[in-house]
């Protein structure tokens, strides 16, 4: 067997990744976790009034306009601590750079309610403001340090930035508020050219976790929690 070949049954072993050979290759599928233990969305909340990092909105567009609350649920029955679950929770501007990282502990049925102009998006490593991006959740079981939910920063590494593939877990699900107005062209709208305010409320998507995006994941938040000087460390808002 090659060097490529043994790298590849490394990663494999590593990640816990399906593996199968088709003659002389080896293939290697790319998802490490069921979709369960990874979901995402989206947050706006300014691009009605404010532009984004990507120059969407201002003045004038319609866009987010106003706080979003983030709810995540332990939605697994019991007292047990093997069913406590860590959100480990990675947030992106709109331009896809990572912004603030972050590991939120759930008990179980346990409810955190954390908001994102205030928890998620208010401690950014660069941009300032941050309004329009991506939130991302991978969930873990709560084990012994570092993999007991500490959100580390200041040189102190993280639950977040220090993931195995060995603790993903399913269990957990998150839904998003989202304030928006809409602006008007209508002449006729009273007050001339005003806004309509809408609010829903959306659930996280699920989807598959790949090597890369979790090598990526985990890689980009150790490196804010250990050289960001204190910047790009999100919180947990209230809850257990």
């Amino acid at each position: 067997m090659n060097l490529k070949r043994i790298s590849r049954l490394t990663v494999a072993a590593l990640f816990g990744v399906a593996v199968w050979s088709t003659g002389p290759g080896l293939r290697v599928t790319p998802q490490i976790a069921s979709a369960q233990v990874y979901q995402g969305s989206y947050f706006d909340v300014s691009s009605s009034f404010m532009k984004s990092q990507q120059g969407y909105g201002g003045p004038g567009h319609s866009g987010g306009a106003g706080d979003s609350l983030v709810r995540i649920v332990d939605m697994a029955g019991g007292v047990s601590p093997t069913n406590n679950r860590c959100a480990n929770i990675y947030v992106f501007d709109d331009d896809q750079e990572m912004q603030e990282c972050c590991s939120c502990p759930l008990s179980p049925d346990g409810l955190r309610t954390i908001s994102v102009v205030n928890d998620l998006t208010s401690n950014p490593q660069f941009s300032s403001p941050l309004g329009v991006g991506v939130i991302k959740i991978l969930s873990s079981t709560i084990g012994t340090a570092p993999l007991d939910c500490s959100s580390g920063g200041d040189g102190v590494p993280g639950t977040a930035g220090s993931l195995t593939a060995a603790v993903l877990s399913d269990g957990l699900e998150a839904s998003a508020g989202h304030a928006e107005s809409v602006a008007s062209n209508n002449p006729n709208f009273v007050p001339p050219f005003g806004f309509v305010t809408s609010t829903s409320e959306k659930d996280f998507r699920f989807s598959a976790l790949e090597v890369t995006e979790f090598l990526q994941l985990r890689a980009t938040c150790l490196n804010i929690e250990l050289h960001a000087s204190g910047l790009g460390i999100c919180s947990c808002g209230i809850g257990s």
